[in-house]
This record gives C-alpha cells, structure tokens and sequence, in this order.
C-alpha cells in the first residue's frame, strides 16, 4: 500500500534560516574580499586657501566671498590644469586633472577647498597643492595684499599629505555591510522558495 510522504510544515525552521543566512553571509563578504583587493584604490587629498579681507567689515567679506566663488570655478577648469606643471601633474592630461579635482568655494567660511581623487596617492597631494600654489599666486597680488582699505590675506592653511589609506575600496567597511546584505537575501530567499518547495511536494 502507498503512503504520501509528509508535506513540509507551513514554514521553514529557524535553523534553515541560520544556516541560510550564515551561509550568505558569508558567500557575499568573500566576494568584497575579493573585490576590495583587486580593485584600483582611489586616495583623496584636499588642501584649504583661505582668502580674508585685511579688515573685517561686511562690504570686504561679501567682495571675498565672490572672488573665491570665482576662482574656485576657475580652478575647476581645463584651461587652469593646463598651467600646472609636470612635476605637480604626474603624467596626468589637463582633462584627467579636471575629472580628478573638485573645487568647492565657502563664502562663509572665506576659504576655497581643493580635492582631488586619484589612484596614486603621491600625485593626489601633488595636484592639489600645485593647484593651492598657483591659486595663491593668482589672488596675491601686490594690489590686493599691499590695498589698506581692501587689502587681502591668503594662505593655504594646510597642504595636502598623501593619504594612507585608501577612500575606497574600504574592506573594513565593506565586508560588514557585504555580509548583512548577504545574510538578509539568503533569509528572504528561504522566504520566498519554502512555498514552492511544498507545493512541488503536495
């Protein structure tokens, strides 16, 4: 005489979600592993250039503030990484330069903010502070610095050091985040096929 098999309970065990999980989890941090050490790292150095009127009143700051708008758009530019020299460039064509640097303008805080990201930490820091160089060497001229009304103090206010580290790929950031996303997707995927497994035995 035949006897059907037992049909699978309404839902899976706890310890098919653990071992699933785990199993995820696992599986999804060595593929970060894996991805983290193949992969180009990308280091950041940035530079600030303070640009302050000589005398604190509200007509110097607001001129301030919009001739740093202006050079902080001026730095961005082709035409500007076309004036750094080799030694600061490191190879790099004017267009790899623009794409590499991004320039931000505070009116606020009076400073233009120099960055760059670059798969050669040496030549990040080079670029930016060639840049700082030729920026301060633009503003600092003997009309703005010597004017006793309107006269201007600029200074990079600290030069760029090749960084360390990496800004990515972080493995200590991303094996975490790998293995929970990992963890979650095997879970739900236990979830989603347990149905169809007991319908496929009913």
């Amino acid at each position: 005489m035949k006897t059907d098999s037992p049909s699978p309970p309404a839902q899976p065990p706890l310890r098919l979600y653990l071992v699933g999980g785990a199993a995820a989890a696992v599986v999804a941090a060595v593929i970060a592993l894996i991805v983290a050490l193949v992969a180009t790292p990308v280091y950041r150095a940035s530079t600030d250039v303070s640009i302050r009127p000589r005398i604190a009143d509200l007509g110097a700051a607001e001129a301030s503030a919009r001739l740093i708008r202006n050079y902080a758009a001026w730095v961005d530019s082709e035409a500007y990484a076309a004036r750094l020299p080799e030694s600061d460039r490191g190879g790099l064509s004017d267009g790899e330069i623009v794409r590499n640097v991004r320039t931000n303008g505070d009116g606020d805080r009076l400073v233009v903010t120099i960055q760059s990201e670059d798969s050669n930490a040496a030549r990040a820091a080079a670029t930016v502070n060639g840049l700082a160089a030729l920026l301060v060497a633009d503003v600092a001229t003997p009309e703005r610095l010597n004017d006793r009304v309107r006269g201007l103090e600029v200074a990079v206010i600290d030069a760029a050091r090749a960084p360390g580290a990496p800004v990515w790929p972080r493995a200590e950031v991303a094996l975490p985040i790998a293995a929970v996303l990992g963890a979650v997707l095997g879970v739900a995927a236990i979830w989603l096929v347990w149905p169809l497994t007991r319908m496929s035995r009913g």
